[in-house]
């Protein structure tokens, strides 16, 4: 697949959603975004490729068409990679919050006094 001008989506998506009669705010809202996020998209500075999927759904387009401006001839396999990246997403957080969990039990217990046989000495 070609490079992806961020420009040409963030056109693309403007269009899309003034078609939709939707306004930014309202845009934001039904994708789960801020209205500082949409005018990112529009302006070309962020592409929004993790939220593409729903970005289309809203908008009634197709992805390839968001990223390309035509239905791409690979429409599934964009699909499948977008939600590939999700749940790749996803199980980063899920990982994320096992390791700060980890590190937490992990100091909480360098903070126990090691017991040998006895009571500790320290105490």
């Amino acid at each position: 697949m070609r490079q992806v001008e961020a420009d040409g989506i963030g056109r693309r998506i403007a269009r899309a959603r003034k078609e939709r009669g939707l306004t930014q705010e309202e845009l934001a809202a039904l994708i789960g975004v801020s209205p500082r996020s949409i005018q990112g998209y529009e302006a070309g500075s962020v592409v929004p490729y993790r939220r593409l999927a729903r970005l289309a759904a809203v908008c009634n387009r197709d992805i390839g068409w968001l990223l390309e401006g035509e239905t791409s001839s690979d429409h599934e396999l964009v699909e499948r990679l977008l939600f590939a990246v999700e749940e790749l997403s996803a199980e980063a957080k899920r990982i994320g919050a096992v390791a700060e969990r980890l590190e937490h039990l992990l100091a909480a217990s360098d903070r126990r006094p090691l017991r040998a046989d006895g009571p500790d000495p320290a105490a």
